[in-house]
């Protein structure tokens, strides 16, 4: 038992300089005053959209992140008041008024995630960085109501970038309609077993 409880002190003594030092980096990790106007500039930190903005400094981040060896970094897009359309917790989520929701969203996150992309190239960190932009699940290829989509649990989209993907590579197709998965079908668990 003298064994076991030096083993458990030693451990705990540990976990808690491990915690100390991921705590005493965290300031240097989210200080960004010292990027360059260009860098900012780049990923419209200081755009007077806020949600651009706040899109913008995530996406920073996470290069930030990357660059620091963090093997698992999560995005999400503007909270309340994202001016998407759709519910507060999901903006990209448009039952309806989607030809505004989704030309608002886009213009958040088209800006911040072209110079995350650009931005983990340059550094040699996009071969070894997946980049997965996606949603929930698919969304119905006709109208819901007069100008919004509903869910689509039988084909979804997404891209990948980086992390040895190829390039301009396509897999899978849906029917005529664009509803249902029929070439090359991979569930969601095909998909992040892929990942």
């Amino acid at each position: 038992k003298k064994i076991a409880y030096e083993e458990a002190i030693v451990s705990s003594v540990k976990n808690t300089e491990t915690a100390y030092e991921m705590q005493e980096s965290v300031p240097q990790l989210t200080d960004i005053s010292r990027e360059s106007k260009a860098t900012l500039d780049a990923y419209g930190v200081n755009d007077k959209d806020k949600n651009k903005s706040e899109y913008a400094k995530q996406c920073l981040m996470a290069r930030r992140l990357v660059e620091r060896g963090v093997r698992f970094v999560e995005l999400s897009c503007c909270k309340a008041g994202g001016g998407g359309g759709g519910g507060a917790a999901n903006p990209w989520d448009q039952h309806g008024n989607l030809p505004n929701g989704h030309k608002a969203m886009a213009d958040h996150v088209d800006q911040p995630i072209a110079a995350l992309l650009t931005d983990l190239k340059e550094r040699g960190l996009l071969d070894e960085t997946l980049v997965v932009f996606t949603g929930e699940f698919g969304r119905t290829p006709f109208s819901q109501g007069s100008n919004g989509r509903d869910h689509n649990p039988y084909g979804f989209s997404l891209w990948m970038a980086g992390g040895g993907v190829k390039g301009g590579s396509v897999y899978g197709a849906t029917d005529e309609l664009g509803y249902y998965a029929v070439d090359n079908v991979a569930t969601v668990y095909d998909l992040w077993a892929t990942v």
